[in-house]
């Protein structure tokens, strides 16, 4: 075993625990800043911890798109999304119970799927022999959608689950302290740990489309999926539902409407299976928070459906289909 091989072993675990641990963190001060400031949970997990999260994408995203790669541009927030929905919300529902979701969680989920639907349309309409495009016109639609979603957010102050009998004894500074370190620390290890699982599957022969589709954008939502997980062991089903929701709605609104005023940009057409699989997604997420599908089955579902989508990147990737 080579020397670099055994250091991308080591490197890429101690990466991704830094992670985890940093998304603790993150997660216990924004819920302190919510108590403290008597701030709705809803609005710390959609706006604060959601854009928070969603560091790693910007970074890629922003990269990418300057680099000309408008298929890791589309494939890293498609692929992001469908993480944070599946193993997300997947892996907190089989820690935490979540009883029937607020009507401002369901809306904000619906809004994020409208963003799905709208990409949806742009990749068929815009579609020319196999090429799709990011306009400028289309990018700046989205960033509108996002302005949109901050305002509504950010106005509706008055939910009445600001603390949920959450008590805290974490002083305020410290507690910005610890989001903003938190932040930055999961933004900076999750970039290293998708460039070291990149390296360690070259290294290894895995092919690269199985690399993109999979640890990348698996990589990108760690901090979504840590911090799901760290609020679902201190008992914050609405801190869950929030960052998901924000974060689905900034990745597309947000990210890809910043990347396409940055510059527009092409990408393949056959991505609108990846969309349409997102929406599919979005579509299960909806029934799990608003039917009387049995609770201890609702993270199993997710899981399984977010299983199902990487079983078929896989084939695809080996020319299965």
């Amino acid at each position: 075993m080579s020397a670099s091989i055994l250091f991308l072993m080591v490197a890429l675990p101690v990466c991704l625990a830094i992670v985890v641990i940093s998304a603790g963190y993150f997660v216990k001060g924004a819920v302190a800043i919510a108590h403290r400031l008597s701030i709705p949970e809803f609005i710390v997990g959609s706006v604060i911890v959601a854009i928070g999260t969603s560091a790693p994408e910007i970074a890629i995203n922003v990269s990418a798109v300057l680099e000309n790669a408008g298929n890791i541009v589309i494939s890293n927030i498609i692929g992001s999304n469908i993480v944070n929905v599946g193993l997300g919300i997947g892996i907190a529902g089989m820690l935490l119970t979540f009883e029937k979701a607020r009507p401002e969680y369901t809306k904000t989920v619906i809004l994020g799927g409208l963003g799905a639907v709208a990409l949806l349309l742009n990749t068929i309409f815009s579609s020319s022999s196999g090429i799709a495009v990011m306009t400028l016109p289309f990018a700046m639609l989205l960033i509108t959608g996002f302005a949109y979603f901050m305002y509504k957010s950010l106005a509706k102050s008055s939910f009445e689950d600001a603390d949920e009998g959450f008590e805290t004894k974490i002083p305020l500074i410290l507690s910005g302290v610890m989001v903003i370190l938190g932040a930055a620390s999961m933004a900076f290890f999750s970039d290293f740990s998708v460039k070291y699982a990149v390296a360690l599957s070259q290294y290894m022969g895995i092919p690269e489309a199985v690399i993109g589709a999979t640890i990348i954008a698996a990589g990108g939502s760690l901090p979504e999926v840590s911090s799901c997980i760290a609020a679902a062991q201190i008992k914050r089903p609405n801190l869950i539902l929030g960052n998901i929701a924000g974060s689905q709605i900034f990745n597309i609104f947000g990210i890809l409407g910043l990347s396409g005023i940055i510059r527009p940009f092409v990408y393949a057409t056959y991505l609108w299976i990846d969309i349409t699989i997102l929406i599919a997604m979005t579509v299960i997420l909806l029934l799990c928070m608003n039917s009387p599908i049995p609770r201890k089955y609702k993270g199993q579902l997710l899981i399984s459906s977010y299983a199902i989508y990487a079983t078929y990147l896989v084939l695809i990737a080996v020319q299965v289909f």
